[in-house]
């Protein structure tokens, strides 16, 4: 079911690691955000955006990790985005990302993963300000919709999960601070969060999650093992044991 989590802003979880689906009104009409994530859930998805009566013209995915670049026929052969560094990192993946969403979940449509294209720099259909950073995956990307008072983080500011990093990227927790920086900037302007699994954070909840991930950076960047009880019974098919941060965080 979707929730209307601000004007104009709904969100529906997914039973596969707490993931959230938003759809936001633009002015044309309906953006999908990182839609997922079985097969059943996006049928689901599908009837509760006809319920909404609003017509779907485009899709976003806030970065190229498979659970975020998953599409639905009954969403219609609209535009889909991401910003170009995610586009492009979303299309050299795209085979890998299948496999992925095939061992992962059922009834996935597999041949509508990962058809990203560069977000242009007006943004088309899109409403809100583009966040950009390189924290947990390349070409990751927040939209802070302030008119609205609503950050939607990706996968950031979670609630379940700790902060989770590509181990592609050299110096994950210099970007990562460089992000937390940024979305600091953008919660001045916002009472609710949506991140991309866990619950929707409002109000004093925002500071919290906030610094939560920053307190979990400055013991990585002090050489310690972080304390954290989002240690879920997930985290670790994500991203391996929490000690890989540490040896892959580059800030030792």
């Amino acid at each position: 079911m979707l929730t209307e989590v601000a004007d104009g802003v709904w969100v529906r979880q997914s039973e596969w690691v707490w993931t959230n689906s938003i759809a936001v009104r633009g002015e044309d009409g309906l953006i999908l955000i990182d839609p997922g994530i079985t097969g059943s859930e996006l049928h689901q998805l599908a009837d509760d955006v006809d319920g909404l009566g609003i017509p779907v013209v485009a899709g976003f995915s806030t970065h190229p990790h498979w659970d975020h670049l998953l599409w639905h026929p009954r969403f219609g052969d609209v535009p889909r985005y991401a910003i170009p560094a995610g586009a492009q990192a979303a299309g050299q993946a795209r085979e890998r990302a299948q496999k992925m969403a095939a061992e992962s979940a059922s009834g996935i449509p597999l041949e509508l993963i990962a058809l990203v294209t560069p977000l242009p720099a007006d943004r088309g259909p899109v409403p809100g300000e583009i966040i950009a950073h390189q924290a947990h995956a390349i070409g990751h990307a927040a939209i802070l919709l302030a008119d609205r008072g609503v950050l939607l983080a990706g996968d950031m500011l979670s609630d379940v999960l700790i902060p989770l990093f590509d181990p592609r990227q050299d110096d994950q927790v210099s970007a990562y601070e460089t992000a937390l920086d940024r979305l600091d900037e953008a919660a001045r302007h916002v009472d609710v969060v949506v991140p991309g699994h866990g619950a929707v954070a409002e109000g004093p909840e925002v500071a919290a999650r906030l610094a939560a991930d920053h307190a979990y950076i400055d013991a990585l960047r002090r050489g310690e093992e972080p304390v954290d009880a989002r240690l879920g019974p997930h985290a670790e098919w994500l991203n391996g044991p929490h000690r890989s941060n540490l040896e892959r965080s580059g800030g030792r």
